[in-house]
């Protein structure tokens, strides 16, 4: 009997003590705290709507929000007293439910918020939405008071400024998985790339363990993306997925999607899930597509590892288009630069070339061999080069470079990385509002359950590893330069050819004449190239080709010199020769020199050239061999006779210079000196070269024809001198002076 009326005496303290709060929130109005809407049970408790998400779907839609309980008083509030539900402009209400368990006490002076997840039917907007606060009155019977309500879409807009998450409780999608598990979703960087004759759309979701223990995605979560109208298309895991995920240590994981409609790209959801039979249930979403930007040549972006810190940036530096009527050979030149305080590896870059508009995929190669690691302030480039077709718009051109990714395989895991997971405290309210905990989809699995491997993933059995390749930046390359083919551009000799080349190599033509070729007859055009190494590092040497076109349009193939470096040291300059051997030439006539990249089976040339060949004033003291100049000064040809044979000895004084510090094969230019008769038959030859144990001087030199029969000589014998050199068709020789 007493035990009955202690039982009345605490349900009438219940009742008095709710009567009091109720009461001043009714003396206390509802109003905006820092501009934030609140609903006051006392002058120092009040209640505000915070990290309201909310996610159409096809079915339903889903308002995920967490309500603040502030306690600014002397004494713990219970939040076992007060409950929540969502109504709408008609006046409907709909149950929200707490997704996870923790302690209903909050002491004085601290905040503590309430996570709830809502279903309402589709259609509804987040501004016909409320959450609605109420408190329960434990009297006789048990009945609610409604204490106000929060806008959902004036929460919704402050959300807006925060970054975007998906929070998934994975207790909903495996049983195995405790109350407390639950990861977080952001989307990171965005890319759409053309491949396999559909737009795909990329993602790196940043993923994050809010639990207390670690865990691993279960095999039964699950992504698609969805659109306004409720198509869906199926996600890829493309790498991360099976990563252990330890609390509060960010994780990347990548996902592709192949898109059935580029027009639609910007209006997709992420859909987190799980299928309950075969009926999916969406679990939380996030918007993609969104902020996928291409950047532009120059416009740097910093890689990440897979956790999420910085190792690089990467930046498109130039780019260069050459067109012709067979296509546009097109080469983008990339810069990885580590402006960090450790050595970091470089990573593993290809790249292909995109329209814009879709429809055209073309690989780009990069031949060059890199380093492995960068030092602090290094930087290594990477030039690719491929053939896009002649209808794609420059403005239309696009690069995406992509990062291969090894890792060690690992099994599936289905269940967390640790189940022994305890939660803080236990919310024992008896409202309505309790109810399961919110869930979310894996995405390291596709929608329609596929596991988390994709067509960019290669196995290497022998070495227990797997690589992946993912796009790490997508640049415009409207503002490339770009070289037409057709007729030529002027070209003075000796300037820089406008190449689609790594810009650290320079290729200049520096001497272009025509030689006498006396084992065929026929004539010679020799082209001196001038290749630059500008970089700071050892560059491969530019395999190139040319062709010479005459005036009547006939082609002439250059054949280049036997003896040509593999690389070039950095700073150093080489001297590269072709000769073409010309059935026909006019030394006067105008020509066209194309410059091929010689691994190019589409032969559009990287430049084509306006020139002619160079004249020599044959009554000159100045004789030009690149990279020398000669000035004959004082010259003398005397003879000594002996009893049978005379010889001839030519003194020159002769002022050398090398007008170019240029590495050169040292036995391909010559100066020949012919001792010619009266009738212009060859009598005797000399032959010095620039370079080597015997050459050329600054100074007096002296050469001597001897062995002569004395019949052979007469006053009017001269001497001619030729430049000499040595080509994979013969010796070749151009004239430049005689002496008489």
């Amino acid at each position: 009997m007493k035990r009955h009326q202690r039982s009345a005496l605490h349900r009438r303290a219940r009742t008095l003590m709710l009567a009091f709060v109720i009461l001043c929130f009714a003396l206390t109005p509802y109003a905006a705290i820092a501009g934030k809407e609140g609903v006051y049970v006392s002058g120092d408790v009040y209640f505000t709507l915070e990290k309201v998400r909310f996610s159409a779907g096809s079915d339903d839609s889903i308002l995920r929000f967490a309500v603040g309980l502030h306690n600014g008083s002397a004494n713990a509030v219970d939040y076992n007293y007060f409950g929540v539900r969502v109504t709408d402009a008609a006046g409907y209400s709909y149950s929200a439910q707490l997704s996870g368990q923790q302690s209903a006490r909050v002491q004085p002076g601290k905040t503590q918020e309430f996570a709830y997840e809502a279903r309402v039917p589709k259609g509804l907007q987040a501004s016909d939405l409320r959450v609605a606060l109420f408190s329960w009155n434990y009297g006789s019977t048990v009945s609610m008071t409604d204490l106000g309500s929060l806008s959902v879409a004036a929460a919704l807009a402050e959300a807006a400024q925060a970054v975007p998450q998906a929070l998934v409780p994975l207790a909903k999608v495996d049983a195995a998985m405790g109350s407390g598990d639950t990861v977080s979703f952001r989307v990171g960087n965005e890319y759409y790339v053309y491949e396999n004759n559909d737009w795909n759309l990329y993602a790196d979701l940043l993923i994050e363990n809010t639990g207390d223990a670690g865990l691993t995605l279960p095999a039964g979560l699950k992504l698609r993306l969805e659109d306004g109208a409720g198509q869906t298309v199926s996600v890829t895991t493309v790498d991360g997925g099976d990563k252990s995920l330890l609390p509060g240590k960010p994780q990347r994981m990548t996902i592709r999607a192949a898109l059935p409609d580029a027009e639609s790209g910007g209006n997709w959801s992420l859909q987190f899930y799980y299928l309950n039979g075969t009926a999916p249930i969406v679990l939380d979403s996030l918007a993609v597509g969104r902020t996928a930007k291409a950047l532009e040549i120059g416009e740097a972006r910093t890689l990440t590892d897979s956790q999420g810190l910085e190792t690089v940036s990467v930046k498109v530096e130039s780019a260069v288009v050459s067109q012709s009527d067979d296509g546009q050979w097109v080469t983008v030149k990339a810069n990885v630069a580590n402006n960090g305080a450790k050595v970091v590896a470089v990573p593993k870059l290809t790249a292909k070339l995109q329209s814009s508009n879709g429809g055209v995929s073309v690989t780009a190669e990069d031949p060059a061999v890199h380093t492995a690691y960068l030092s602090q302030n290094g930087s290594e480039s990477f030039s690719f080069s491929a053939l896009m077709p002649k209808g794609v718009e420059v403005a239309d051109m696009q690069v995406a470079l992509f990062e291969t990714r090894s890792s060690g395989t690992a099994a599936n895991s289905t269940g967390t990385g640790s189940n022994g997971s305890s939660n803080n405290g236990t919310t024992s309210n008896g409202s309505s509002s309790n109810g399961t905990n919110g869930g979310t989809s894996n995405s390291a699995n596709t929608g329609s359950g596929t596991n988390n491997t994709s067509s960019n993933s290669n196995s290497n059995a022998n070495s227990n590893t797997t690589s992946k390749t993912a796009p790490v930046l997508l640049a415009n390359l409207g503002k490339a330069d770009i070289y037409t083919q057709g007729s030529g551009t002027p070209y003075k000799i000796g300037s820089k050819l406008a190449l689609a080349l790594d810009k650290k190599v320079d290729v200049a033509v520096s001497e272009l004449k025509l030689y006498d070729n006396e084992n065929n007859g026929f004539s010679t055009a020799v082209a001196k190239l001038k290749l630059t190494n500008a970089d700071t590092t050892v560059l491969a040497t530019p395999d190139l080709t040319l062709e010479l076109v005459d005036a009547a349009g006939h082609v002439y193939s250059g054949t280049k010199q036997v003896n040509v470096p593999a690389q070039m040291s950095t700073n150093s300059s080489y001297l590269v020769s072709y000769s073409f051997l010309m059935s026909s030439a006019d030394p006067s006539g105008p020509l066209l020199l194309r410059v091929y990249n010689a691994k190019d089976k589409g032969k559009v040339p990287l430049d084509t050239i306006k020139t002619a060949f160079q004249q020599d004033d044959l009554k000159s003291d100045v004789w030009n061999v690149y990279p020398y100049q000669v000035k004959l000064g004082n010259q003398t040809l005397f003879h000594s006779v002996l009893s049978t044979t005379f010889s001839y000895t030519l003194r020159m004084d002769l002022d050398l210079k090398r007008n170019e510090q240029i590495i050169a094969d040292a036995n391909l230019s010559k100066l020949q000196f012919d001792l010619l008769d009266s009738t212009g038959q060859v009598m005797s030859t000399q032959s010095i070269g620039f370079l080597g144990g015997t050459k050329l001087v600054n100074g007096m030199n002296e050469l001597t024809f001897s062995n002569l029969k004395l019949n052979q000589f007469n006053s009017t014998n001269y001497v001619v001198v030729y430049e000499s050199i040595e080509t994979p068709n013969g010796v070749v020789k151009r004239k430049l002076t005689e002496f008489h």
